[in-house]
């Protein structure tokens, strides 16, 4: 009867770590996020959380680590509390760098925020910044 115990126990700590799919559950993490005014040869170039009135365009440089497989992360762009832009972003290996930019008119100074969302929606990190 004890020896039937153990074995039962030892069984069901194996199938505990087996996540019903058959796959593994990513984790995924942001080791890096950051707005900037350009991106060259894949880095963020002037990283700041104030972008000077005038600019342009603005980008937002994610490096993202512990990919199992292909996924895709989502930064979604809000200015003022409001979504502008929700932009879907590949991501290969398990250490990967990537970005996504919004045009910034004129009008659009304040502050902005950029979030950055996992596969399934879940909230990863964000990024506050000021377009003065």
């Amino acid at each position: 009867m004890k020896s039937r115990l153990l074995l039962t126990l030892a069984i069901a700590v194996a199938l505990i770590g087996i996540p019903l799919s058959g796959v593994m559950a990513q984790e995924l993490t942001v080791a890096r996020a950051v707005v900037c005014l350009d991106v060259v040869d894949r880095m963020p170039v002037g990283v700041g959380d104030v972008v000077p009135a005038g600019t342009e365009r603005v980008f937002c440089f994610t490096r993202i680590d512990g990919a199992q497989g292909e996924t895709q992360i989502t930064h979604n762009w809000y200015y003022m509390g409001t979504l502008k832009a929700s932009v879907v972003l590949p991501v290969r290996t398990s250490a990967w760098r990537t970005w996504s930019s919004k045009t910034v008119l004129p009008e659009w100074t304040g502050e902005w925020m950029v979030e950055v969302l996992s596969n399934d929606g879940s909230p990863l990190d964000s990024v506050i910044f000021f377009v003065q």
